[in-house]
């Protein structure tokens, strides 16, 4: 009884996780389509290494480290923004043409991919925050030992690769069906996604400016 729960409430969390359709459901579908499944999973080892830094830092419960995320919450929004509307533009603007199985196998090295979901996963603020409030949770709430703790995580992260396993695999299988047209518009919609997560995450940043700067002209003497 003390493993089962950790067990089912691990997988429900993994699945939570994975389908929140953010900028890396997307990406995963974007690359099995254009570059092929095995890129793809290359996606989701970046995701589950970045997951289970923030999940050591939340568990470890170190304070300095968090304390340090804080004060750079601005400038890491501002990475974020820069690589996600990176991303977008160049999703929007660029053609992608169908290409063959082997020569994708042959296309870019798989460290870039996992870099790049890496990155997709780090550049989130909310993802340490949302880690911290989840290992609270079963920590204080439903109070796992340490043992049941380390079960509960490992079968979150293993839930999660298995969802995004399973996303770029039948993500792939519509390579047989898409036109070049289509793969246009797919690429478009998921620009436009990573455009809108780009304002969401740069948004507080813009918000404080406006603020300091209307502060600013207001408080400025007349002459």
């Amino acid at each position: 009884m003390e493993l089962i729960e950790p067990i089912w409430k691990g997988i429900i969390t993994g699945l939570m996780f994975t389908l929140t359709f953010g900028t890396v459901f997307f990406s995963l579908i974007q690359t099995s389509i254009k570059r092929g499944h095995r890129k793809s999973v290359f996606i989701a080892i970046g995701v589950v290494f970045s997951d289970a830094i923030y999940i050591s830092i939340a568990v470890l419960g170190s304070t300095f480290i968090v304390d340090k995320m804080h004060h750079y919450d601005y400038l890491i929004r501002i990475i974020g923004f820069s690589f996600l509307a990176f991303l977008g533009i160049r999703s929007i603007i660029k053609h992608e043409h169908l290409t063959s199985d082997e020569k994708i196998d042959q296309e870019r090295n798989g460290f870039l991919y996992i870099m790049k979901g890496l990155m997709l996963n780090s550049i989130n603020p909310m993802t340490l925050i949302a880690w911290l409030g989840v290992t609270a949770y079963v920590e204080s709430v439903i109070q796992f030992n340490i043992d049941q703790v380390i079960l509960y995580f490992a079968v979150v992260l293993g839930m999660m690769f298995t969802t995004m396993f399973s996303i770029g695999y039948f993500a792939n299988k519509l390579r047989n069906i898409l036109s070049e047209k289509n793969l246009h518009r797919l690429n478009m919609f998921s620009g436009i996604i990573f455009i809108i997560f780009s304002i969401v995450i740069i948004w507080p940043v813009v918000r404080m400016v406006t603020l300091y700067l209307f502060t600013f002209i207001i408080g400025a003497p007349t002459i």
